[in-house]
């Protein structure tokens, strides 16, 4: 399993980057099984991310930059969302997968608001 933090941040220095207390406040994590599932959970939501090297953060492997905003669904919207990402990556449908996904929706207002929308492979 690869934890995955969006990070809504208005600054990307590395000193702020690794405070903990702060990041907690400004970041959702989802669960998923590799970088192909993020990928396509990104594509659902309308963006992508581009490669960029934020050096210097503690406990991260991978980061990254996203392209654009995220859509954000009503509950409706986010049913069919919910079922195209069960489809496509084949994932359980269970309560801990839908509300890992209907909170990073929920997120999205604060994600769309940040300078900088920023998604962080944990190393765990």
């Amino acid at each position: 399993m690869i934890h995955f933090s969006f990070l809504a941040t208005d600054s990307i220095k590395p000193e702020n980057l690794n405070d903990l207390e702060a990041r907690f406040e400004l970041q959702e994590t989802v669960v998923l099984e590799s970088f192909d599932e993020l990928v396509i959970l990104l594509k659902l939501f309308g963006t992508s991310i581009k490669s960029v090297d934020l050096p210097d953060i503690d406990n991260v492997e991978n980061s990254w930059v996203l392209s654009q905003e995220i859509k954000q669904f009503e509950d409706a919207e986010f049913d069919h969302f919910y079922q195209e990402w069960l489809r496509q990556t084949g994932r359980d449908n269970n309560m801990d997968e839908y509300g890992q996904l209907l909170h990073l929706n929920s997120f999205g207002v604060t994600l769309n608001q940040a300078n900088h929308k920023v998604v962080l492979q944990e190393a765990i």
